[in-house]
């Protein structure tokens, strides 16, 4: 079943080739082409919006400046200075012994006087009749009856007086003003508004762009027909015209929910803040509540105790008797008279000495008075006050004044726009007439790149080959093949995946260098495809090797 299946379908086929006109009067050694042409496509960009305008808000905080104001935190008064008294220093005399007299003894004194004194008195003398004598005894004051003075002396006695050093006087003392602390309030700040930035609020979104359309393209099967009696295998392949999906991609957006606003809310809310108002500040003034005054203080008299002694009792006299001194003497005295004749006889006398005694007296002496030389302090002038200027003090205080309010400012954030190129038919490809190419394109062309070991990089020599040889095969718009291959070192699969890379590394270039992938077939072959017998656990040289790690290209049909 599969056999007559298989069958019919290359009868088919060589229908449809035969069917084809072949190229008139072809020349030999030339070859020839008859592309089905691809659709062009050219790259057309679209942009697409990803992220839609918005507005972006930032705040400009409010300005404040710093002022500075002087205050009178003490209000001008006068303060009272006392002028001092003047005192002088005086000399005084104090008496400490009053005057006063004191008696004088004058001794008694005695006087000598000689004294003629009868010792015997005259007489007669009778002559024949003596007279009768008798010696008698009698007394004689040798110092009469007296008196003498006796001094009582004055009775003194010490008496403590004060004597004033200092008179008293008066001393103004002053009562200090008392002072009190006012609190004053004033504004030290103010304030303005903060402004609270709400930003956009943004939606995640995405948009499906088709970059290349649901297409079709005619493929050639890689096994031939198993009946095909061509010698030419390609004569016996299947063509299959099989769908290319469309290809998509998707773009992530955004979409905007709401744009930027702002919420100015103020510094200073007296709600919040207990109904009172921000920024308020005091300072403390100090003021006089009471002025000062003086009081006058008295100043005792300054004084000195002082003994002095004091008469008490005057000196006076008492009068003392001094009995008469006598002595006792003999004399002789007629008795009888005689009574003869009468003869005087002389009395006779006998001088004596007696010492008359002058007794004592007084004689008053003036005693002076004792005094004594002290200072005491006078006030000459009282003291007195003067007032004195007490002026004003000021303080400087610091105060945050607004100067400019917070403001918004608005920035319009462009969309940001995302170009896709997508492809766009521009002709619909068919069969194309007869070409004529080079019958060396047909064919594999190496392509001079001698890839590191290891490496799908491709170097700036690398690139300038396939410029060269490459680039200008595209420009006729057929579509090539890159086939790349590897030595046989490494494994079968990780050669295979590595050729590949090679591959599409120049496919990649190519595009690169505005060539339309649809023209471009990579087929990466590994180690499948060696040029020479360096296989698996062959010894080669590096050279040898250098031989299999290729890459060519060839111009194949559609």
């Amino acid at each position: 079943m599969k056999k007559s299946f298989l069958t019919i379908l290359s009868f088919i086929v060589s229908i449809t080739v035969f069917a084809q006109d072949l190229p008139t009067n072809p020349e030999p050694g030339k070859c020839y082409v008859r592309c089905v042409t691809p659709d062009v496509w050219v790259n057309q960009d679209v942009t697409i919006q990803v992220s839609p305008a918005y507005k972006k808000l930032s705040t400009v905080p409010a300005k404040y400046t710093t002022v500075n104001e002087e205050v009178v935190v003490e209000n001008a008064s006068q303060r009272l200075e006392v002028v001092p008294a003047v005192y002088e220093t005086q000399e005084f005399v104090v008496t400490v012994n009053e005057a006063a007299q004191r008696l004088e003894k004058v001794p008694s004194r005695t006087e000598t006087q000689t004294e003629t004194v009868v010792v015997k008195e005259a007489s007669q003398r009778l002559e024949l009749v003596p007279a009768v004598y008798e010696t008698q005894s009698f007394e004689v004051i040798t110092q009469p009856a007296s008196q003498r003075l006796e001094l009582v002396p004055a009775v003194y006695e010490t008496q403590d007086f004060t004597v004033v050093t200092q008179e008293a006087s008066q001393r103004l003392e002053v009562i200090p003003a008392v002072y009190g602390t006012e609190t004053r309030t004033y504004k030290k700040r103010e304030y303005g508004t903060s402004l609270k930035v709400v930003p956009a609020s943004f939606s995640p979104n995405y948009q499906v762009i088709e970059t290349k359309p649901a297409t079709a393209k005619w493929q050639m099967s890689d096994t031939p027909a198993a009946e095909c009696q061509s010698s030419d295998p390609n004569d016996c392949r299947y063509w299959c015209y099989k769908s290319v999906p469309a290809q998509n991609i998707t773009i992530n957006t955004t979409d905007l929910t709401s744009d930027a606003t702002f919420i100015r809310t103020p510094d200073c809310d007296p709600n919040a803040n207990g109904g009172e108002d921000c920024g308020m500040s005091t300072y403390t003034v100090k003021v006089v509540t009471t002025p000062a005054t003086t009081r006058v203080i008295d100043i005792p008299a300054v004084t000195k105790n002082v003994k002095k002694t004091v008469m008490v009792t005057p000196p006076t006299t008492r009068v003392i008797e001094i009995p008469e001194v006598r002595k006792t003497m003999k004399r002789v005295v007629m008795v009888t008279p005689p009574t003869t004749r009468v003869i005087d006889i002389p009395a006779e006398t006998k001088t004596v000495t007696k010492t008359i005694i002058i007794p004592e007296t007084t004689r008053v002496v003036d005693i002076p008075a004792v005094t004594k030389t002290m200072k005491r302090v006078v006030m000459v002038t009282p003291p007195t006050t003067r007032a004195i200027d007490i002026p004003q003090k000021t303080a400087t205080i610091k105060k945050t004044v607004l100067t400019e309010d917070s403001k918004v400012v608005e920035t319009v954030v462009p969309a940001i726009n995302k170009t896709v190129t997508k492809e766009v038919l521009q002709t619909k490809g068919g069969l194309t007439t007869w070409k004529e190419v080079e019958c060396t394109l047909l064919e594999y062309n190496d392509l001079n790149i001698n890839w590191n070991l290891g490496s799908a990089t491709l170097t700036g020599a690398a690139k300038a080959e396939i410029d060269a040889k490459l680039l200008p095969a595209l420009s006729d718009g057929v579509s090539v093949e890159i086939a790349s291959h590897t030595d046989s070192r490494g494994s079968k699969e990780s050669n295979r995946l590595l050729s590949e890379r090679r591959a599409q590394a120049v496919t990649n270039y190519l595009i690169s260098k505005g060539i339309n992938s649809s023209r471009i077939v990579s087929n990466g072959y590994g180690e499948s495809r060696l040029v020479n017998r360096c296989s698996d656990g062959v010894s080669c040289t590096e050279r040898e090797h250098l031989a299999n790690r290729r890459t060519q290209f060839r111009v194949i049909n559609q």
